[in-house]
């Protein structure tokens, strides 16, 4: 059984013209994904394929809220997630081509797999380091981290690079 089969969208039967698809990733979704597994979520994300006699661009816009852990006090909080994807698809009699931008599909295939779209415009969207608002971290782990915090400002540094600083500066 296909679990992503939701995902797929029969672009033949499909007229020229808008259509909007709306999909919500949640837990069932990222489970189908290796390195999302177990991940807590409710993101919604609308889809919105213009078709032409030529090609189809496809805009894929996400946005919701998914439970992360604080890389800084290991605290779990809702982490906001928002972004767009712009793709292109053109039908073809070659199976090879597919670009960053540019799907490329063949007149064999009746359905457009939206799931791998959807997943890569979630964790190109997902920031790199994850933290709480300044502020907002569970007190316990700040004692513990302001105890083990060393201030580098009173470092001696040597003169060469001082002049080399000044130039950054102008």
């Amino acid at each position: 059984m296909d679990k992503l089969k939701e995902y797929k969208v029969a672009f033949r039967g499909l007229g020229e013209g808008k259509h909007n698809f709306d999909y919500i990733l949640d837990s069932r979704f990222f489970n189908c994904f290796e390195a999302t597994k177990g991940t807590e979520a409710n993101v919604k994300a609308n889809v919105e394929i213009v078709k032409t006699a030529l090609l189809m661009e496809v805009k894929i816009n996400i946005d919701g809220t998914v439970k992360a852990i604080c890389d800084r006090c290991l605290g779990m909080f809702d982490l906001s997630v928002k972004g767009e994807m712009n793709l292109y698809v053109k039908q073809t009699e070659r199976d090879t081509g597919n670009d960053d931008d540019y799907i490329v599909v063949t007149a064999d295939d009746d359905y457009l797999d939206l799931s791998s779209y959807l997943y890569e415009t979630y964790m190109l969207n997902y920031p790199m380091r994850v933290v709480h608002k300044e502020g907002e971290c569970e007190a316990e782990m700040e004692e513990v981290l302001d105890k083990y915090i060393v201030e580098e400002e009173n470092k001696p540094t040597d003169s060469r690079w001082d002049e080399l600083k000044k130039l950054i500066n102008n």
